[in-house]
């Protein structure tokens, strides 16, 4: 049988769809049951910085364009070197069985309680060690991701100099729509369309009259305006401007999914691939693509980033589990990017970077159908995109550290943050340049190797949190097991184990202690989650059960 793109693209869609029409509905109505007016984090703890009751709609896009930035991109591009089809089964059903279930519920349990953050839902759920280690390890993966995003930004600005006007307008209109929608009760679409125009045009103008910036002015900037994003309040910069991200990546991949349904392209990778560069196809592609599938990492975005603007308990199924499923949906965009080049193309732009095939797919596809548009503007297009869900996840990564700096200072010296800004933009400061630190001197590497790893032993952490959660307020677990023995004995275990025998095989000491850690920590995981679950009371039990079905 001969895929298409428009075979491989019907089937995802259908897939994705029963994911949040079928299992979404069964995990809400017999899981996380949804309360109407319930007392929601972002009213009864409202400051206008972290806490508001967000528009619904820029929130969704605020939300999906930080979860996604460029990860799942990176993730379908790389993940197709085992051949495109166990890569694509993994961020179909992976998405709709793994990774959509931990998004909604984590988000649900953080609303629950408080719009507290995933490390203190472990402190508090399992055992504080479980949740200082949860906390920092989160610190560093998010630190080590964007340390590869700072340098990956001033290097493909410095190449691609037409990415500069688009950039800027993005930003300008950000702020812009912000202040339309939250200060002068602008419709979200009356601003959003204004904004969309602006930076259609920026993009036109970006190819005429390219700025060009040397690597260093470049990372400087990527430096300084991460620590402004994540210190100003939410709605002036940071949302509004991802949600931008959002209206433009949908017209990206809507432009992408016509391609490959009208196009009818014949995939040119090959199928399956057992053995790659990097590995065997089973532990690696799991480490390989984790966002679009399930990462441990979402926690922090749906418990202290988005859980406390969510403005109504209604929503939560939307953004957590429907967020995730279009996450799906991005790396599937890298994934046909990459599946319809020929494997020697795929190997040679592997080598230079996910990026490179991203864009030459890409222009490959929409090309394929848009003949009106020339080849050119569609490398930009594809770079584009790419560019700005990195910065995306580079200012959403350093306001998630800078949340999780101040959680963790609290949580040891036992002192709350003071309510003043300098805490904010202190930890703000100090963790991007701790990622400029590890950008630099290449320490980076020693991190991102284990973040694979880290990824779903995240993840079960999550897991573990959730089932704590249901056993307290006297509901169900069953779903939840399979979904942490599956991440355990399939995923995460596996994977640690191979990375950290290869390292030993090839005589690389220094690297294998990093995965083996991992496997380390798991035990420690285990052994705090057993302990809890064996120390829980009856007492304990009702007094939660009550406080859950009274609200």
């Amino acid at each position: 049988m001969q895929f298409t793109t428009t075979s491989l693209t019907l089937i995802g869609i259908v897939i994705w769809a029963f994911g949040y029409f079928v299992i979404g509905a069964f995990i809400q109505k017999r899981y996380l049951i949804y309360k109407p007016g319930r007392p929601v984090p972002a009213v009864e703890f409202r400051d206008d910085v972290d806490f508001y009751p967000a528009n619904p709609l820029t929130l969704f896009g605020d939300h999906w364009a930080s979860i996604a930035g460029g990860a799942p991109l990176a993730g379908g591009a790389t993940g197709a070197m085992w051949g495109f089809l166990p890569a694509f089964l993994y961020i179909t059903f992976g998405n709709i069985f793994l990774g959509s279930p931990h998004d909604y519920a984590t988000m649900h349990i953080s609303m629950r309680k408080q719009g507290k953050t995933i490390g203190t839902l472990i402190t508090e759920l399992i055992s504080e060690r479980s949740g200082k280690m949860g906390i920092f390890l989160g610190w560093f993966s998010i630190a080590a991701f964007c340390a590869v995003f700072l340098t990956a930004l001033a290097n493909l600005f410095a190449a691609t100099p037409e990415l500069t006007l688009p950039t800027v307008a993005f930003t300008v209109c950000g702020v812009i729509m912000g202040f339309l929608i939250y200060k002068f009760g602008w419709p979200v679409l009356r601003a959003t369309l204004i904004g969309v125009v602006v930076v259609a045009i920026f993009v036109v103008l970006g190819i005429k009259y390219p700025i060009s910036l040397p690597f260093g002015a470049w990372f400087a900037i990527f430096c300084i305006y991460p620590v402004i994003s994540a210190s100003i309040p939410a709605w002036i910069l940071v949302e509004p401007r991802n949600f931008l991200n959002f209206i433009f990546m949908c017209v990206g991949a809507t432009v992408l999914l016509i391609g490959c349904i009208v196009g009818n392209i014949p995939l040119q990778l090959p199928a399956v691939i057992t053995y790659a560069s990097e590995g065997p196809l089973w532990p690696m592609l799991f480490l390989t693509i984790s966002c679009g599938a399930l990462t441990g990492m979402h926690s922090f975005w749906t418990t202290g980033y988005t859980s406390r603007r969510v403005p109504d308990e209604k929503y939560v199924r939307l953004i957590g589990y429907g967020g995730e499923v279009l996450e799906g949906l991005t790396a599937f965009v890298a994934l046909a990017s990459a599946a319809v080049l020929p494997l020697a193309v795929y190997t040679e732009y592997i080598g230079k970077g996910w990026i490179f095939i991203l864009q030459s797919g890409y222009a490959e596809i929409a090309g394929s159908v848009f003949t009106f548009i020339p080849n050119s503007a569609w490398l930009v297009w594809g770079g584009l995109l790419g560019s700005i869900f990195m910065i995306t996840t580079l200012e959403s990564g350093t306001r998630n550290m800078r949340i999780f700096s101040l959680e963790l200072i609290a949580l040891m010296t036992k002192k709350p943050t003071p309510p003043t800004d300098a805490p904010k933009w202190a930890a703000a400061s100090v963790s991007i340049a701790a990622c400029a630190a590890l950008a630099l001197s290449g320490a980076w590497f020693y991190i991102w190797i284990l973040f694979p790893a880290l990824s779903s032993l995240l993840a079960l952490m999550s897991f573990m949190t959730i089932i704590i959660w249901l056993q307290l307020v006297g509901r169900p677990t069953g779903y939840w097991w399979f979904a942490l023995l599956f991440t355990t004995f399939v995923i995460a275990l596996p994977g640690a184990g191979y990375l950290s025998y290869t390292y030993v095989v090839q005589g690389i000491y220094h690297l294998a202690w990093i995965p083996a850690l991992a496997i380390i920590l798991t035990g420690f995981f285990y052994v705090d989650f057993f302990k809890r679950r064996k120390n829980m009371t009856a007492e304990e039990i009702a007094a939660a059960t009550a406080e859950e079905n009274a609200a």
